[in-house]
């Protein structure tokens, strides 16, 4: 029996790990197509239940023992309203047909859809998450507790095979979530550490690093259109050597939000390349909607003052560069370093201005 137990266990904490780790956004392998996931997730906790029943404990009157309701129920967690349904409608089945549909095994399958239907209509209306599962467990062993009671013969066995039911229900459940609410903890931990390595500080925008990593990505094909508008705030270091250092900051994260609340092309990626540097990648875009893209920033930022805490108004402006890719440059490098070379143009030719990259601008940058 302990043994028997024992498996079942194991396959239970085999199921939870499979059911959650490739369904997770944080994971380095994640299975397709989210809208399929709560099918699978459903459809794999019934093949589980089916394990589950073959090395179940068998009691008098054709009464199996194991982890079934378990598996319904942290399928909710994962797969929401619709996965309980389709393990419950699979690990039915399944018994109703081990007992040739009838006796015990009728009770004990319809019993198992009833849990599922039951979950399903609960975590519709509570939502899915350890917390709801957790009170939906209770019911549903309870319930599967007066069900057992009714189908074991009547003896002195029935206190005994009903208490074991309920103990072994309670450990392998909340052993295996206490596991999975770790993973999940330390999942969003490793997830707000990879964001911060990708993220800037101050801002909220892609640092550095994202820019690299991405620019790099939508030059692969080498045929679509990729426009790189890079600016910078004009007379920065002027802001700081007359406010501070803070008031500097609060105008560097002031621009950004203004920048995201510009109605940018779809797929616009807004990076903060360093200092008072920022950039705007458009996928898609050619260099005349970049130039368009590019002098709505401007007029964002030029249009009015810096409001900044304390009341205190700044104005402030910013000169563009832009560069677009294949036309203008043949590669990352050369497209970051061309619209570069456009920014320095806008510096040296007035400021608050856009620049689009041509060979007259590469000799100014040069001089």
């Amino acid at each position: 029996m302990l043994y028997q137990l024992a498996v079942n266990f194991c396959i239970l904490f085999t199921f939870s790990i499979i059911s959650y780790w490739p369904f997770q956004d944080r994971g380095r392998f994640r299975i397709p197509y989210p809208k399929l996931h709560p099918v699978l997730i459903g459809l794999t906790a019934g093949v589980t239940a089916t394990f589950l029943l073959a090395a179940s404990v068998r009691l008098e009157g054709g009464v199996f023992v194991d982890a079934r309701i378990s598996v319904i129920v942290i399928s909710g967690i994962f797969g929401g309203p619709v996965a309980p349904v389709i393990a419950a409608a699979v690990v039915g089945l399944v018994r109703i047909g081990m007992s040739g549909f009838a006796g015990a095994g009728l009770v004990a399958g319809l019993n198992a859809v009833f849990i599922g239907i039951a979950a399903s209509g609960f975590f519709a209306w509570k939502g899915s998450s350890f917390r709801t599962a957790r009170l939906f467990f209770h019911f549903a062993v309870l319930e599967t507790a007066v069900v057992l009671i009714f189908l074991l013969p009547k003896g002195a066995g029935v206190v005994m095979n009903t208490a074991m039911f309920i103990a072994y229900s309670y450990l392998s459940y909340f052993t295996v979530t206490v596991i999975l609410r770790e993973l999940n903890s330390h999942f969003k931990k490793l997830a707000g550490i990879e964001k911060l390595s990708k993220t800037d500080f101050l801002t909220g925008l892609n640092n550095s690093r994202s820019f690299g990593e991405i620019i790099s990505s939508m030059l692969e094909d080498g045929t679509r259109p990729v426009s790189l508008v890079l600016f910078d705030i004009d007379r920065f270091k002027k802001v700081n050597d007359t406010y501070g250092h803070p008031v500097g900051d609060e105008v560097l994260t002031e621009l950004a939000g203004r920048i995201r609340r510009c109605a940018l092309p779809k797929g616009a990626v807004l990076s903060r390349n360093g200092g008072e540097e920022f950039s705007v990648l458009l996928p898609g875009i050619a260099e005349d909607q970049a130039l368009s893209v590019a002098e709505k920033l401007r007029r964002a930022v030029a249009g009015n003052p810096f409001i900044l805490d304390g009341g205190l108004s700044i104005p402030v402006t910013i000169s563009l560069g832009v560069c677009s890719f294949p036309g203008q440059a043949e590669d990352t490098k050369q497209l970051y370093q061309r619209a570069d070379e456009a920014l320095y143009t806008a510096k040296q030719t007035g400021r608050n201005r856009v620049v689009a990259w041509t060979p007259r601008t590469e000799s100014i940058a040069k001089t």
